[in-house]
């Protein structure tokens, strides 16, 4: 045992002398893993202290044995009873089958491999030898093992424990962003054709996600490859030296008792990939990328996707369930004003979440689409929905994405008919790029008519409580948001401000409404 550890409610607090990658279990069951030196902040010169993950706070309401385990040596650290929230009842992190959920290394709570059943794991490696075979003989990708599944590979010829999904990369002879993107984009569309589900990630990498006989799916991420001068680069930011001949040509490695396409010299590839000291198990481990390769590459294949993971966690965590069901009083307003008109109206609700709003509409004859940037709200009542026999039609919108925004615009503006804009909360959630791209995609709807119709928190609820607790927030000043929009052309036909508007729990902050027009 290590003097000086302790769990508590609000992190765990680990001596100076303690290094390396440490396992959290509860009651045995591994939960999360961290570095202390990487992950920690000096406590009072007690050692440093280490936060709770996000994902976990939701979870951490019961009792529980709390150990802390070095990950290499399996050395039982500490071991200590915590009652988080002052709970005795057993504390389970567990999906809602009971199965046991662990932090990933991107930060969500997944089922990892350590917890697979050896027939679901003959399942997933059948899918990665069907996905290898598609994206060759299909796609005419060159495909390789990489990123985890290759280091599982070489070290122990078996997927990681603590990893939760399988990894592939395919080699362009491309050296032009422009070409690697049209060809990721080829390649996404040939495995939709084939029956494949497929998530694009980025310009040059994807996701295809494959059901499992245990009821849960696997994803088998695809990653584009390439040179560009001097620099090898692979997406997620990964950029250096790495000559062509530890590649190519390529070659097999051993993982799960079957043999898979790899590098020529994986060795080099790993090394490369994680650092010298890639033979260590490390479930702690995460990327330090430069970031000017960040930027490069933001700029190369991905949208800004600001607050998106804050969102999807949202969403997913116990959390969503206190979003209410009935209509909003900002919907009912907004129907007041359609009602005047006694006609059916196309309406674009734009961050939409759970569509509460947009199911209220629907039900009143309107036609609507629900727009957001993450479907995982939208998904938590479709069924509802469908039993009440409400049409609401979807497509993913990113504000903070200028091709997301000007493709979108695009398409209502050259359709017949005016489209009124819904959009409750959204400026709360959007930066200044996000709110500037909100007034160009409203610009471009609206050409022919309709009107903007915003509610959104001010200055003044900053420092009050919050219904849903701390996330983060923008809180716009109305002046600044009527400059903003005046000056792209727009005209504010109301606005009022105040304290009853949109009240939720003891939460009553104060609101702004405005509905704006675009045309003369």
């Amino acid at each position: 045992m290590a003097r000086g550890i302790d769990v508590r409610e609000d992190g765990l607090v680990v001596p100076d002398s303690v290094a390396g990658s440490l396992d959290v279990l509860f009651d045995g069951q591994r939960v999360w893993s961290f570095n202390p030196a990487r992950d920690g902040r000096p406590c009072n010169g007690h050692g440093r202290k280490v936060a709770w993950p996000k994902v976990l706070h939701h979870h951490l309401d019961g009792r529980a044995q709390v150990s802390l385990v070095d990950h290499v040596s399996r050395e039982v650290l500490h071991t200590q009873e915590v009652c988080f929230r002052d709970s005795a009842e057993p504390l389970r992190i567990v999906d809602d089958d009971g199965n046991p959920l662990s932090v990933d290394k991107g930060g969500r709570l997944q089922r990892d491999f350590s917890s697979t059943e050896g027939s679901a794991r003959a399942e997933i490696m059948d899918a990665l030898e069907r996905v290898i075979a598609d994206l060759q003989q299909q796609c005419g990708l060159d495909v390789y093992l990489m990123y985890g599944c290759l280091l599982g590979a070489v070290r122990d010829g078996t997927m990681i424990g603590h990893d939760s999904d399988a990894d592939v990369a395919y080699l362009s002879p491309f050296t032009h962003p422009f070409d690697i993107i049209r060809e990721c984009s080829r390649a996404c569309r040939i495995m939709r054709s084939l029956g494949w589900t497929v998530v694009r990630m980025s310009g040059a990498n994807f996701k295809v996600w494959v059901p499992l006989p245990d009821g849960r799916r696997c994803g088998i991420d695809v990653f584009g490859s390439f040179h560009v001068g001097e620099s090898f680069y692979v997406t997620g930011s990964l950029r250096g030296r790495l000559d062509r001949s530890a590649l190519l040509p390529f070659g097999t490695v051993t993982l799960e008792g079957r043999e898979i396409v790899a590098p020529h010299r994986p060795e080099e590839v790993l090394a490369f990939t994680y650092g010298p000291s890639w033979r260590v198990p490390d479930p702690a481990f995460h990327f330090d990328h430069d970031p000017a390769d960040v930027r490069r590459m933001d700029a190369w294949f991905r949208a800004a996707r600001r607050r998106h993971r804050m969102w999807q966690d949202f969403y997913k965590s116990p959390a969503s369930a206190k979003v209410p069901e009935e209509p909003s009083r900002f919907a009912i307003w907004v129907q007041e004003r359609f009602a005047a008109s006694d006609a059916t109206v196309n309406i674009l609700d734009v961050g939409a979440g759970t569509g509460r709003d947009a199911a209220y509409f629907a039900a009143r004859g309107h036609r609507v689409i629900a727009q957001d940037f993450t479907a995982v709200g939208l998904r938590q009542r479709q069924d509802q929905r469908r039993e009440l026999g409400l049409t609401i039609h979807q497509r993913p919108l990113n504000l903070e994405d200028l091709r997301s925004v000007l493709t979108n615009g695009a398409r209502f503006s050259h359709r017949p008919g005016v489209r009124q804009i819904y959009a409750r909360g959204l400026l709360d959630a959007l930066g200044d790029s996000g709110r500037a791209n909100l007034w160009l995609y409203a610009s471009m709807v609206q050409r022919r008519g309709g009107e903007t119709f915003l509610e959104f928190r001010t200055p003044a609820a900053r420092r009050e409580q919050k219904f849903f607790g701390p996330h983060p927030r923008t809180f716009v000043d109305p002046d600044v948001a009527e400059r903003e929009i005046e000056a792209r052309g727009g005209t504010v036909v109301h606005r009022e401000v105040g304290r009853g508007l949109a009240p939720l729990g003891f939460e009553d902050p104060k609101i702004c409404r405005m509905v704006v027009r675009w045309t003369r």
